[in-house]
């Protein structure tokens, strides 16, 4: 296993550094992790599907792969796996806007929503999520208000129960400063609607 590891991060380097000198064996890179994603050892299907994002983010891929991954990643938040899956889903959302057409790329945030809302009773699942959408809140920003009211019923659950951990306490913030900072971009949308020259104004008294 430690050498499939190994193998895995190799490949995983090889692609991001070196994609356009190996596009002539994508089929058999893609091959070699997707073989590992059915891995019983949790850490070599974990780099495999970073594996797999990193291939995503550098090479054409057919829309139905990018969603299956990215559902998995979103059902993956077991404890040991935590941080393989954040590096995986750090490379695989950036590349949904480039690699999924309109009509899938929302197929992805109904994905997101589905999952929250039919899985999120199970606190790490739902936190698995927050942290995500936390990371990436430019790519919700245009969905916010599928998002939002789950986000405020979220809060209590996250930051108010007396034992809870440090960890879930900083992410009911972050959560509520993110809804803070979208309804400021939506506002700031609007005043720039009603009066164009006031983006001109603000970015004099902001470099003043």
């Amino acid at each position: 296993e430690a050498l499939r590891i190994e193998l895995l991060k190799l490949a995983t380097l090889l692609i991001e550094h070196l994609g356009r000198e190996l596009v002539e064996h994508r089929k058999e890179l893609i091959k070699f992790a997707w073989n590992h994603l059915k891995s019983d050892d949790s850490t070599s299907k974990q780099w495999a599907y970073i594996n797999v994002c990193r291939f995503i983010e550098v090479y054409e891929a057919p829309p139905k792969i990018l969603l299956q991954v990215y559902v998995a990643l979103l059902r993956t938040f077991q404890p040991e796996s935590r941080e393989l899956v954040r590096a995986a889903l750090d490379v695989l959302v950036p590349a949904r806007p480039k690699r999924l057409p309109a009509h899938d790329f929302v197929k992805a945030i109904k994905w997101t929503k589905k999952i929250m809302y039919e899985e999120g009773h199970a606190l790490p699942q739902l936190i698995h999520m927050w942290q995500l959408v936390v990371r990436h809140p430019a790519l919700f920003y245009a969905y916010r208000s599928q998002f939002v009211p789950q986000m405020v019923n979220s809060l209590n659950r996250l930051g108010l129960p007396p034992n809870c951990p440090l960890e879930n306490r900083l992410l009911a913030v972050a959560l509520a400063d993110l809804m803070v900072a979208w309804e400021g971009r939506r506002a700031a949308r609007l005043a720039r609607r009603r009066d164009p020259a006031a983006p001109a104004a603000e970015a004099s008294s902001g470099a003043a």
